[in-house]
Parts: C-alpha cells; sequence; structure tokens
C-alpha cells in the first residue's frame, strides 16, 4: 500500500457501498494486517480479521507477492463467513470496487444458478472523479466480477495459474498468454473461490459441469488509477479503443452517486 490514507478513505467507501444496499440478508468479512485508521461499521454482521501472516516472497515480483496476500486473507475470511454465517452465497470484493444498492435485493429475488458474473459495470479513474466509463467487459477488467454459490467455492480443480505463482511450461506460458480465457495447460489445483483468474471463470465452472450465469445490469465499480492497485496495468491502448472508452464515458450522475456512493 503506498498511501494508507487513500487506501483507508477507499476502504471505508467501499464498506459504504455494501451497506447501502436495499436488502440487510448479507454479511461482511475483511481481513488485512493493520486496522483501518477509521471506526469500523457496528453492524452485527460486519467482521475485520486482523492476521498476521509472514508477508509472501516478492522475489518473482510484487504483483504475484500481492495475489498470494490476497489469497490468504480470503481464505481466512471465507472461513469465517462458514463458520459464523453459512452464506448461501460468496463473492469476492476488492478493497477499492464498489457495489450496486440492488445488488443484493437482485441476487435474493432470482434463481438458484451456480453463479452469477458481473460483465456489465463501471470504470472510475480517480484522476477523473467526476467521469465514468461504462463497460460490457466488467469481468475482463476486474476481478469483482463473480458471486458463487457456497456449495461451489470450494470445489477444486486445474485453476492455479503463473497469476497464483504456479510454474508453468514455456508451452503453458505462451497458452495464457494467447488465450486468457480457457483453462491452462500444466495449472495446479485450486477452488473455485481461491484464484485470481477473473478472465476464466466460465471455464472453470465449465469444469465443474456448472453454469455461470450473467447480472443483466451495471453491478459493480471498478476504481483505478490511484497507485496502490495490485493489479497489473492495463494494455496499450489505440486510437479506436480512446475513441471507445470516450464514447462511453459520461458524467457522474447524483443516481449513480446515491447507488453506487460514489463520494
Amino acid at each position: 500500500m503506498k498511501d494508507w490514507h487513500v487506501g483507508c478513505l477507499y476502504f471505508k467507501q467501499t464498506l459504504s457501498s455494501i451497506l447501502n444496499s436495499r436488502a440487510d440478508d448479507y454479511c461482511i468479512v475483511a481481513a488485512g494486517h493493520e486496522f483501518p485508521n477509521f471506526q469500523l461499521p457496528q453492524h452485527p454482521r460486519f467482521k475485520f480479521l486482523s492476521l498476521d501472516h509472514a508477508l509472501p516472497s516478492r522475489k518473482d515480483g510484487d504483483y504475484p507477492a500481492a495475489v498470494k496476500d490476497k489469497m490468504i486473507k480470503l481464505a481466512a475470511a471465507w472461513d469465517y463467513a462458514k463458520s459464523a454465517w453459512n452464506p448461501e452465497y460468496v463473492m469476492k470484493l476488492d478493497w477499492d470496487d464498489l457495489i450496486s444498492s440492488r445488488l443484493v435485493e437482485w441476487l435474493i429475488s432470482t434463481t438458484n444458478e451456480a453463479g452469477y458474473l458481473i460483465k456489465q459495470g463501471w470504470i472510475w479513474r480517480s484522476q477523473v472523479p467526476y467521469l465514468i466509463q461504462r463497460t460490457e467487459y466488467f469481468d475482463r477488467v476486474c476481478g469483482s466480477c463473480v458471486i458463487i454459490r457456497s456449495d461451489l467455492a470450494d470445489q477444486a480443480g486445474p485453476f492455479l495459474t503463473h497469476v497464483e505463482g504456479t510454474s508453468l511450461s514455456p508451452e503453458g506460458h505462451r497458452f495464457a498468454v494467447n488465450d486468457q480465457h480457457s483453462l491452462v495447460p500444466g495449472s495446479a489445483t485450486g477452488t473455485l473461490l481461491l484464484n485470481d483468474s477473473h478472465q476464466r471463470y466460465t471455464a472453470q465452472f465449465d469444469y465443474l459441469g456448472q453454469r455461470l450465469a450473467t447480472v443483466p445490469f451495471n453491478a459493480a465499480v471498478c476504481r483505478i488509477g490511484h497507485g496502490n492497485n495490485a493489479g497489473q496495468p492495463f494494455g496499450t491502448e489505440t486510437a479506436r479503443m480512446l475513441l471507445g472508452r470516450l464514447r462511453r464515458t459520461r458524467l457522474v450522475t447524483p443516481e449513480l452517486r446515491r447507488e453506487f456512493m460514489l463520494d
């Protein structure tokens, strides 16, 4: 975390977006090495886990180390949620992303699918907070894009790639670079929840014989550009991509601010 103050500010906003949900049938488990610098919610279904595990080695780079640390924290949070509340679904939400106030209410009212992928969402650049970009490829750019039915979360398959630190063969690396949506040959075994290969979620559900449905509205915001993201940077933007981004960009309206707590 390069800027602790900014990190705490954005984490507080993430919590606010969840607590802003129209329905209250949810629980929140957050995990970190340190408590944030603000008063945590006094909510009966909120828990902050203060962990003290050693930070993963950075010998292979900052990004793989950050992913390993994230998976350790996610595993601890999931174990606590199962033992305390046994939720029907689980969603991984990064500390700086935001969800729609409609999402929990919609999930309660919809059919009992194996999981749901958020393909429609928003990209919010910290440098220009009064503008926001709509995207129909949210799952390609943000890990906070999948909701998994709890009975499937711990099912395993060949889901761990170089992203999680698996040593792939040269052929496996080439495959992973050229095909970012299929399962990668030579991947290690991991669970559906505890991996960070978000562009491969559909293939992972297919491997388990399950259908990954789609959330039918703009359900989340991916915040980028503040310098504290662990994720890898976006690729080079072409002129055509820039024009497309401009066409999908709009002013942040009062309605969007209320729905996602875009303060």
